[in-house]
């Protein structure tokens, strides 16, 4: 098992960060339980569908269950409404814990109620997917989305212990866990050459429980350095942000379709459009580009979307949360490892940036 020990900024307390393969069942040596008045334990129907026995046998009889659609579109104002009324109803207080047990969506809104319950009761974000092992659950960011936008509505919020257990990663399918490389690649591509040059070598399809659990320590520690530094998101942290004002509106404009798409392949579409945003506006060189390009591809994951979407990914991105009177700040590659935060862009390159990605 490896322990990542993240400093609260503000506060003289850390967030334990426990990663290796089947350590949850160790998760009542790590909370102490006892402490708590009552339980409540949040979980997805995919996740009760392949994990229920296993949750109830470690978590135990005393603590009251709660699941939740497994899909984006849960992602709402009526869902938290719906873990408030059940908090409420079971007469939880101040002293309460909730243990979020899923993917991203599971530990945001979680996450989000808990930190508004009774205004803020602890929570345990227990991520179930590999994305939220590598990025959702960490950095105490919480939310929904609301009026057909992404996380529109959160707080910074900071849980007990995150406990990512990778035997959890076994039930997904593949297309699942592969979407959740794209935020480990993203944070090679904003902080670290090495690990970039590491990622290139590997076969994403075949890694080993060792590597898999190297390598999310090392994305883990990036996230959790850059946070440190800035919380609430001021200037360092807008890094983290390389990606997601594309590949947000991405996701938000193929929601509705037969097949939307993934967080993690929305944000690849993303980390693409971007990334040659930052190669025609002369940050980043022609051989960089082509680089992260190939890792992409290496990842299996998608680098174009639908022409058919263009508008509304424009429109969604003209309405992201990280505007400033309506106007696009950017994040703009000059390297490996390099960024430069809230870059005004012409919308020549915006525009060509877009139709790059267009099939």
């Amino acid at each position: 098992m490896n322990s990542i020990n993240f400093s609260v900024p503000g506060k003289k307390t850390t967030v334990p960060i426990h990663i290796g393969k089947g350590i949850f069942d160790k998760i009542k040596s790590a909370i102490p339980f006892n402490k708590y008045s009552s339980v409540l334990v949040i979980t997805d129907e995919n996740v009760s569908h392949h994990w229920s026995k296993r949750i109830h046998e470690v978590i135990g009889k005393k603590a009251y269950y709660l699941t939740i659609p497994a899909h984006e579109k849960a992602k709402t104002l009526s869902t938290v409404g719906k873990i408030w009324t059940m908090l409420s109803k079971k007469g939880f207080d101040r002293k309460s814990l909730v243990i979020n047990i899923g993917g991203g969506m599971v530990c945001d809104i979680g996450a989000f109620a808990a930190s508004t319950y009774m205004r803020g009761i602890h929570f345990v974000q227990v991520p179930t997917t590999l994305l939220a092992q590598a990025d959702a659950a960490i950095g105490g960011k919480t939310g929904f989305n609301f009026n057909g936008l992404k996380n529109t509505i959160g707080t910074f919020s900071a849980p007990v212990a995150i406990i990512s257990d990778t035997v959890f990663l076994s039930t997904l399918p593949q297309r699942e866990y592969l979407s959740g490389f794209a935020e480990i690649i993203k944070h090679a591509i904003i902080a670290d050459k090495d690990l970039f040059k590491h990622l290139l070598k590997k076969d994403f399809t075949s890694l080993s429980s060792k590597e898999l659990d190297k390598m999310l320590s090392v994305s883990s520690n990036i996230k959790c350095e850059i946070v440190r530094k800035d919380p609430f998101e001021k200037n360092e942290r807008k890094k983290l942000n390389f990606g997601h004002t594309v590949g947000h509106a991405v996701e938000m404009a193929c929601s509705n379709s037969p097949t939307p798409l993934l967080h993690g392949e929305a944000v690849a579409i993303g980390m693409i459009a971007e990334a040659r945003m930052s190669l025609l506006s002369g940050y980043l060189s022609e051989k960089k580009f082509r680089d992260i390009e190939k890792l992409i591809s290496k990842a299996k994951l998608p680098n174009k979307t639908k022409a058919i979407y263009k508008n509304v990914i424009s429109k969604k991105m003209l309405s992201d949360k990280k505007n400033v009177r309506q106007q696009i700040k950017w994040v703009c590659l000059k390297g490996i490892g390099e960024v430069e935060v809230d870059v005004d862009l012409p919308g020549e390159i915006m525009e060509q940036g877009l139709r790059y990605i267009l099939k």
